[in-house]
């Protein structure tokens, strides 16, 4: 089950992953929730998507990372590995500009709680990211949208 059917069953909007430019490369995100338990990526895949891909078979596996129990981490670098993280696959080729990759993570919290996102290397510059369906925004856009958006509900 992926983050954007819970998330969308909830009211979200959006899903809480995000690709970006970093100085090093694409980094990938997810949107803290305030005040919510403390929580991050557990697990990390990048595939080369297939044109009839989906969701829960996005395409070829390229780079694959998982935590040990008990580590959370909201950012992490393309084809690293984190500390308290096992690489599983590292990445071993270059991304292709034009290309289209797609990302899935789960979370620390819940097995079920999975994020996932297509993108294309050329879409990030610097100052924008990459979220849901393949949306840019520039990160000041993205920052200013109610946390409710992505699934944030204060008690």
């Amino acid at each position: 089950m992926s983050l954007a059917l819970l998330l969308s069953a909830c009211g979200a909007e959006f899903n809480p992953l995000f690709v970006e430019s970093g100085g090093s490369g694409p980094v990938i995100g997810w949107r803290v929730c305030p005040g919510a338990r403390p929580d991050g990526i557990a697990e990390v895949g990048l595939y080369r998507w297939d044109r009839d891909g989906t969701a829960d078979d996005p395409g070829e596996l390229l780079w694959h990372i998982e935590a040990s129990h008990g580590i959370t981490t909201h950012r992490i670098r393309l084809g690293s590995s984190p500390r308290g993280f096992t690489t599983r696959l590292p990445l071993s080729v270059a991304l292709d500009p034009a290309s289209t990759y797609a990302l899935r993570t789960n979370m620390s919290s819940d097995d079920l709680v999975e994020g996932f996102l297509t993108f294309r290397p050329r879409q990030l510059r610097a100052g924008s990211l990459v979220f849901s369906d393949g949306r840019t925004e520039s990160r000041r856009a993205y920052d200013g949208r109610d946390d409710e958006d992505f699934g944030c509900f204060s008690d």
